[in-house]
């Protein structure tokens, strides 16, 4: 297959699949003023420069009149004529083709001496001067037409159209190979654009369709009318991929990020910031090495620069750098198939992967077409969706408050993402909201949020929470329902009452009931629903310390680092706040502590002859056996402990392996249980119960093993291992064991030389879903501040998390055991730092319990549980 002819048009190439057929002939008409004698003329001056030497034959213009013109486009036809590369002939047409047909004519002639292999002739419409009959007229052209392929030129003729009549076809279409119609139409009733169309190319394939043409320095453009083209296939390991977009707090509405690649509606009223944020999205680009053309039809590239500066944003320095550029024209004098063109080929001079269009009406002026809207932004998208750019597509609307629609032409229908910014009326004041309406292909925050907008940018805050409808530029206030979950009976009706004064102070919040059972291990399942729910009444979520770090999932909670100032972070008790912090990012506040200690009755041990609590394993187990028998009471239980499958199991084996100097995993991770510390720990647990007899055998059955404290309380046990807020039931009036309580650390075992409790608590969290956000912050503040902790803790509820609350004066002279706890509390390791926790707790729960039980020996449980451990280690 031969190689094309290029009409030195790069464009009108492009329409014509490379160019012309190798000999034919081309018929390029249309009405006066359209442009095609410099269509033929660039045809053959380009082909001139290229090496292919080309004849001009005129009918209408001197060879002057041709060669000024040309000049005005840039093209000095003298130079080639000299150099023998173009011949201009002005003659009659009955000449031409007397010479056409004789075997010596001119045309051969010169043909041959200049070796051209192009020819132009303008115009075959000078044809009608050799006779009127139709029939006539076509066996001339006819003729004509063979003649130029009998000499092998390429030729290009011109013809003058009277109309564009779709019914006055001319007959020389028919005879040649390939028709080319240019048009000068008169676009929305104000001015005219050139167009050019390809009707016929025999012998390859066309691009159909009107295309825009343009005339100026350099002579005639072709701008194709953009065509969709098969899409790359991309592949983003570990899922899709994300974009910053340079606005604080959107990222986190978007599902984290722009999804690259995609185009995005950012829609709003005149003033709303829409251009901020598109600055911030293209600097933001040039920060991460992103680079970004900003198409503007508004604002001069000077004062987008200066706009950026007054936000702190360094975007003449990037357009210095070369990583944003900036392309600006009028809507008023761009043609849209010209912009689009400039942009593709902008987009791969960069490389650029981020752009913005400001903005689509004046996009849709372009077109010059009332109803080109759709299509232009279509194609836009499409064009840049090919190059793997992530888009801004900038839309006006006109409501100030209150919006019926967002665009015309279903634009919103093209876009992948829409990001709509908003006026809102409230109190009195305008405010800007944003919202997200449209995400494709992810989910996405679907509350209404402020921003601001400051010398620092766009800045996304909170819900207007308690408010509604605001979209419908009506906002009203409505109550926000608040449910906080209790860690217990005790606590729950201080939480109430709490919770009631917090609403006074914020009168939009309405308190909610709530039953979150009060077993940590029932609370988890209730609480990862509540996490995973995209809309939750839950704002207020309760983690355990010792399930917390497997359940914290950035993308279902909400960061909490701004809750508290960074100098209060430290002022919680150690070892509470590392298990919330994922990365930079902390996910839960402190909200009470636990840790286990021994209670014991003061008075008892005091009648027996002992001045304080035991210090080992041996003391407890005399002391008890001593007060048993010196009080000469047969229901007296000398200790207890939680001995059933819960994780209060777990919790009494550590403390007890801990204090005799074991660990479960080394500093390795690997899993050295099965020790003779462990072997000792476990003993003394069954042996407490089967060989001592100083506790009960129904201690590992459900009831006693999950609530041992019952027998405490009413006066008939000795020693208890549990947490501190049993000291909540003895401090009430009517209490038998009112004021003969005492609290000490656990015993220490034979291998042991420190005492080790277990560190663990309860925190606040809110979940991404949560309904009011903003509230519950500010509760979650309220709660775990210093002065509600301290008056929690002088109320006799659960144990603060601050370490100056244990120093507090007032809190001790109310409750002088806080001195011991502080102690208890400064020594305590952490259950969740060993790996896995949550199955491995299973696992102690699974091989232990049958030796409280008296079923199965330490030494084949705990072997039988290292080999569980190892598995569980290495997943």
């Amino acid at each position: 297959m031969r190689k094309p002819v290029s009409t030195g048009i790069a464009g009108l190439d492009q329409l014509l699949s490379g160019g012309l057929q190798p000999g034919s002939c081309t018929l390029i008409e249309g009405v006066p003023g359209t442009g095609k004698t410099t269509v033929g003329v660039q045809f053959i001056y380009t082909g001139a420069l290229a090496g292919e030497s080309g004849i001009i034959i005129t009918f209408e213009q001197f060879p002057q009149q041709i060669k000024r013109d040309a000049a005005n486009l840039g093209w000095d036809l003298d130079e080639l004529e000299r150099r023998e590369k173009v011949k201009l002939i002005c003659t009659s047409p009955q000449v031409f083709l007397d010479q056409l047909r004789a075997a010596d004519g001119f045309i051969e002639v010169l043909a041959a001496e200049l070796g051209a292999r192009r020819i132009l002739l303008d115009s075959v419409s000078q044809l009608g001067q050799l006779g009127g009959d139709p029939r006539e007229l076509r066996n001339i052209a006819y003729g004509m037409l063979n003649g130029l392929r009998r000499a092998g030129l390429t030729s290009v003729i011109t013809k003058e159209l009277e109309s564009l009549d779709a019914a006055d076809i001319p007959f020389e279409e028919y005879l040649v190979d390939c028709v080319i119609r240019l048009r000068y139409d008169l676009m929305d009733g104000n001015e005219r654009r050139r167009f050019v169309e390809v009707l016929k190319s025999r012998g390859g394939p066309h691009v159909s369709g009107k295309h825009v043409l343009e005339l100026g320095e350099g002579g005639v453009k072709v701008y194709p009318r953009h065509r969709p083209a098969p899409r790359p296939t991309t592949k983003w390991e570990g899922g899709l991929c994300r974009t910053a977009t340079g606005v604080a707090g959107l990222d986190e509405m978007l599902g984290g990020g722009l999804i690259c690649g995609f185009s995005y509606l950012v829609a709003g009223s005149a003033g709303v910031g829409k251009t901020t944020l598109a600055l911030q999205f293209l600097c933001k680009g040039a920060e991460m090495g992103e680079k970004g053309v900003y198409v503007t039809m508004e604002e001069a590239p000077n004062k987008l620069s200066e706009l950026a500066a007054g936000y702190g944003l360094s975007m003449a320095t990037y357009e210095e750098r070369g990583l944003i550029s900036v392309v600006y024209h009028s809507p008023i004098d761009t043609q849209a198939e010209k912009l689009i063109h400039e942009l593709k080929a902008e987009v791969r001079r960069l490389g650029a992967k981020r752009v913005v269009v400001d903005s689509i009406a004046d996009l849709a002026m372009t077109t010059g077409d009332p109803d080109g809207e759709r299509e232009a932004v279509f194609a836009v998208v499409d064009a840049l969706e090919v190059e793997g750019v992530t888009t801004l597509l900038v839309a006006g609307v006109p409501e100030l408050f209150g919006q019926s629609h967002i665009t015309g032409e279903q634009i919103s229908v093209v876009a992948d993402g829409i990001i709509l910014l908003k006026y809102v009326e409230m109190h009195s004041e305008i405010q800007r909201a944003v919202s997200i309406l449209k995400m494709r292909g992810s989910d996405h925050d679907k509350g209404i949020r402020r921003f601001t907008i400051t010398n620092q940018g766009m800045a996304v805050q909170g819900r207007f929470e308690g408010t509604e409808g605001l979209m419908g530029g009506s906002p009203r206030a409505t109550p926000i329902e608040l449910a906080v979950r209790s860690f217990s009976e005790f606590d729950e009706r201080l939480n109430d009452e709490l919770l009631d004064r917090f609403a006074q102070l914020h009168p939009q919040v309405k308190p909610a009931p709530l039953s979150i059972p009060y077993n940590p291990d029932e609370a988890r399942d209730v609480v990862v629903r509540a996490m995973g729910s995209p809309n939750t009444s839950l704002s207020v979520v309760p983690l355990c310390m010792y399930w917390m770090p497997e359940v914290i999932d950035v993308q279902r909670l909400s960061p909490l680092n701004d809750v508290l100032p960074p100098s209060q972070w430290d002022q919680h008790l150690n070892g509470l706040v590392r298990p919330t912090v994922v990365g930079e990012q902390t996910y839960a506040v402190p909200a009470i502590a636990l840790c286990g200690v021994l209670l014991y009755r003061k008075d008892l041990l005091e009648a027996s002859g002992f001045s304080g609590p035991p210090s080992t394993w041996d003391e407890l187990i005399a002391q008890a056996q001593k007060v048993i028998k010196d009080s000469g009471r047969d229901d007296l239980i000398g200790f207890e402990y939680p001995a059933y499958t819960y994780e209060g199991l777990s919790s009494s084996f550590l403390v007890h392996l801990w204090s005799n100097g074991g660990q479960v995993v080394d500093e390795r991770g690997e899993v050295i249980v099965d020790s003779p510390s462990a072997r000792l720990a476990l003993g003394f647990l069954r042996d407490v119960i089967h060989r001592e007899g100083i506790s009960p055998r129904e201690l590992t059955a459900a009831g006693r093993g999950v609530e041992p404290q019952d027998n405490f309380l009413s006066g008939r046990t000795v020693f208890l291992w549990m947490l501190p807020s049993v000291m909540q039931g003895a401090l009430r009036s009517d209490s038998p064991v009112r004021d003969r309580i005492g609290l000490a650390p656990p015993p220490v075992g034979p291998l042991g030389k420190h005492s080790h409790s277990f560190l663990g608590g309860w925190h606040y969290a809110v979940p991404r879903g949560a309904l009011a956000p903003s509230a519950a912050r500010q509760f979650i503040g309220f709660m775990t501040g210093y002065d509600i902790q301290k008056e929690r803790a002088l109320r006799g509820g659960p144990l603060p998390t601050l370490k100056a609350i244990y120093d507090d004066q007032e809190v001790l002279a109310f409750h002088p055991h806080y001195r011991e706890l502080k102690d208890i509390l400064a020594n305590a390791r952490c259950r969740e730092e060993i790996p896995h926790y949550s199955r491995v707790t299973l696992a102690l729960q699974l091989h232990l319990h049958p030796v409280l039980q008296g079923l199965a020996e330490p030494e084949a449980a705990l072997e039988a549980l290292a080999a569980d451990l190892t598995r569980i280690m290495r997943g």
